[in-house]
């Protein structure tokens, strides 16, 4: 897969809204939201007067790219994370001085800083959008989709799903709820003023695999069953779709081989280093959180926030780096049914990857071991529930 091994791919992206097949999926695809700021931008800078710019932003914001944009950046972890009307007012104070102060948001300061680029000389902004109208997306979201579901249980089948393209400048790429979200500011160039097709198509995979990744605490499960499960498996989702979909570098597993795509950007590739180097208090950091989870003194809401604070920041988050590893270790003892048995079921997770450094001890050597009691409270998640459903059958 990628440009090198589908051959000649389309150029790039897509017409507006429509539907097609994919690897059995059917798959809307929107950039429509490109061509809507386009307009309300040439407006700005044309001298519109605000009230009518801010009008056009309104209703750009009610469109469904950009409410699957503001349900990824408000999600039930980071309520009000990013307001509606504060990403507008960034926006217009491009062009009107007042409407939004540095500082006023952390997340809408980081995306200003991407705009500004674009902002003075809309002529890159516009090549990009036409390359996007004229191109075919059919061949790259086929390559994706395919990718991703060969890294997936064959029951597991990546669903039917939503991509639009949305200017935004903050996440480069994202899935929620049966869609994905691509940064229209972030698309990838292979040389300047040419969007790169293959580091496209591995973004698509890496989306594409958390749609069709089932990460369900079963029904039943107590409060403190369910934290821990969540503890446990928290690495699985993001590790699974970095370490076999995104490329990235050896850590202290050897990096798989023949992978198809690199798209980790420079920045992450430099963090993923020194967070390698980290790993051991990585994982100390989540025996504690089972712990506390096991004992029911973890609460959802404290999870949630330890889980932005410590595990997903920065250029690439502790959850990849720690979740590749431990599964870079399973498939390189146990291959991908090793891989696949303990997406499965989570709980298996510290057990088999303790294994995994057992059988290979010298490629292995590096990596942080899972203590015993954290394996053996892992496993007993949920047991009594599982008993008991046994016992009415």
């Amino acid at each position: 897969m990628g440009s090198r091994r589908i051959g000649v791919v389309a150029t790039m992206l897509v017409a507006f809204g429509v539907s097609l097949s994919a690897a059995a999926q059917n798959v809307t695809v929107d950039v429509s939201a490109c061509e809507g700021m386009h307009d309300v931008l040439l407006a700005m800078k044309g001298g519109a007067p605000r009230a009518k710019a801010s009008a056009m932003l309104d209703a750009l914001m009610t469109t469904r790219p950009y409410e699957v944009m503001f349900r990824h950046y408000n999600r039930s972890w980071r309520p009000n994370h990013l307001p509606v009307d504060v990403f507008e007012r960034m926006i217009l104070s491009l062009q009107y001085d007042g409407v939004y102060k540095i500082g006023e948001n952390p997340t809408a300061d980081k995306m200003r800083g991407r705009w500004q680029a674009f902002y003075p000389d809309l002529g890159r902004y516009e090549a990009r959008l036409r390359q996007l109208e004229a191109a075919d997306l059919k061949q790259l979201v086929r390559a994706g989709v395919r990718y991703a579901q060969g890294w997936l249980p064959e029951r597991w089948a990546i669903p039917d799903f939503y991509l639009a393209v949305i200017p935004n400048g903050g996440s480069s790429a994202f899935a929620i709820q049966g869609a994905q979200g691509y940064d229209f500011l972030q698309l990838e160039e292979s040389r300047p003023g040419r969007l790169d097709v293959d580091r496209l198509v591995g973004t698509i995979a890496h989306e594409s695999h958390h749609l069709g990744m089932r990460f369900d605490i079963p029904e039943g499960y107590s409060q403190a069953d369910a934290m821990a499960y969540r503890v446990v498996g928290m690495c699985l989702p993001e590790g699974a779709a970095t370490e076999f979909i995104s490329g990235p570098p050896p850590g202290r597993a050897p990096a798989v081989p023949d992978l198809p795509y690199r798209i980790l950007a420079p920045e992450a590739r430099q963090s993923w280093q020194t967070l390698v180097a980290e790993e051991q208090d990585i994982l100390d950091r989540q025996v504690a959180l089972l712990d506390r989870a096991v004992a029911g003194k973890l609460t959802k809401k404290a999870f949630d926030a330890d889980l932005f604070d410590y595990w997903i920041g920065g250029p690439i988050g502790r959850v990849y780096v720690l979740g590749a590893d431990m599964l870079g270790a399973i498939y390189l003892a146990f291959g991908k049914q090793g891989v696949f048995s303990v997406m499965e079921d989570p709980r298996t997770l510290f057990e088999v990857y303790n294994a995994a450094l057992d059988k290979r001890p010298e490629a292995l050597a590096r990596c942080p071991r899972v203590p015993d009691a954290a394996v053996k409270q892992a496993l007993a998640i949920g047991r009594s529930n599982d008993q008991a459903k046994g016992e009415e059958k």
